[in-house]
């Protein structure tokens, strides 16, 4: 009896069991959170990469790639061959320059895609190289104009090339093409178990997204992916799919402004020239009358072309609204009609006629603004 009730005794005066504290119990929770996540992460990623289809992704060959080589910039995608074709070593078209602006030289940079470039054409007959020959004739001393287009590119690419690689040469004046594919959601092109992928970035404009850390989850994981697809196709409005372009001109017009205000920055004036799609939009032929679609064969779809003639004018009237100059080759494009066209059923690439026209257009610009200041 008396062991049984010193026992007894013993279990009554017993210290309780310590409770854990509210920030223990809270980081508990976490960590099992955490770690649950991670579990499902780890099966979610070996679904996928058991699931996933071999035509996920546009596959790009580098056989394809002539003009072009992948870029180690995931921003870039793409950029020039160097010491290829017409291109020099800095991997941009035209004559040798140095990176290291000379004294007393003028220098102006032209940023756009396969329109600055001069698809189609040689390095003379494109409209930067014309617009060099327009400027150095009118007197004003050495004057060089850099042309940086690359096919293909889109506003955020050519705002990306700006930022990293134009202003190492220390332009005076940066000239912006925006032409007609400039309003569709930009490329990136992204390299996935070894193999070039090309699509499109439908969220663009969330800005979380554009970034390395984005990009490098993207190219590494199957289950990012697959949630990156399924935000696409629930969030981004208008969107067709996850690897087709759409107009967002509001969206496209942010690069532009990013540009513009990276030039202030740095002191560097800022033109943007606007390029259209060009006249006519149908094929010609004896029996239509040239101020006429009704009844023609149309190069695009007249829906696309009413589509992309709005979003110009938004370009436009963004320009007017961030007081950003702007040189609209419309009325020109109009005024010309075909002769501006590499190929009658080219509805974007200039000929060396609409070049040298387009040239001229701007070196008036420019001398009617004095735009180009011998920093």
């Amino acid at each position: 009896m008396t062991s049984t009730s010193n026992r007894n005794s013993e279990d009554k005066t017993a210290a309780p069991p310590r409770k854990l504290s509210l920030w223990k119990r809270i980081l508990f929770v976490v960590v099992a959170d955490v770690a649950v996540l991670l579990i499902l992460a780890i099966i979610g990623e070996f679904v996928c990469r058991m699931m996933a289809s071999e035509n996920a992704f546009n596959v790009i060959s580098r056989d394809d790639m002539t003009l072009s080589q992948f870029s180690d910039d995931a921003y870039l995608g793409w950029e020039l061959r160097p010491n290829q074709y017409d291109h020099n070593s800095h991997g941009f078209r035209g004559r040798e320059t140095t990176v290291d602006k000379p004294r007393g030289l003028r220098r102006i940079a032209v940023v756009g895609d396969s329109v600055t470039y001069g698809l189609g054409l040689k390095a003379e007959e494109s409209y930067p190289s014309l617009l060099e020959e327009q400027l150095t004739a009118s007197g004003g001393g050495p004057l060089e104009v850099l042309n940086f287009g690359v096919p293909g590119y889109s506003s955020f690419q050519g705002y990306t090339l700006l930022k990293k690689r134009v202003l190492r040469f220390q332009p005076d004046l940066v000239i912006m093409t925006f032409s007609p594919d400039d309003v569709e959601t930009s490329p990136v092109v992204i390299n996935i178990d070894g193999q070039m992928c090309l699509f499109r970035n439908q969220l663009e404009g969330v800005g979380l997204l554009n970034n390395s850390l984005h990009w490098w989850t993207f190219q590494h994981s199957y289950l990012y992916r697959y949630l990156y697809k399924c935000a696409v196709l629930a969030f981004a409005t208008g969107s067709k799919g996850f690897d087709e372009a759409y107009v967002q001109p509001a969206v496209q017009w942010e690069n532009v402004r990013r540009a513009a205000s990276l030039c202030a920055e740095e002191d560097i004036e800022f033109l943007l020239v606007l390029s259209p799609f060009l006249y006519p939009h149908y094929r010609p032929a004896a029996d239509v009358p040239p101020e006429s679609i009704d009844g023609a064969e149309m190069l695009i779809a007249k829906e696309d072309v009413d589509r992309y003639r709005r979003a110009s004018d938004e370009i436009r009237e963004f320009a007017r609204r961030d007081g950003i100059e702007l040189v609209d080759l419309g009325p020109l494009y109009k005024q010309h009609g075909a002769a501006m066209k590499l190929m009658p059923i080219d509805h974007e690439h200039l000929s060396p006629h609409g070049c040298r026209l387009v040239a001229e257009t701007v070196a008036e610009r420019i001398q009617s603004n004095a735009a180009i200041p011998n920093r």
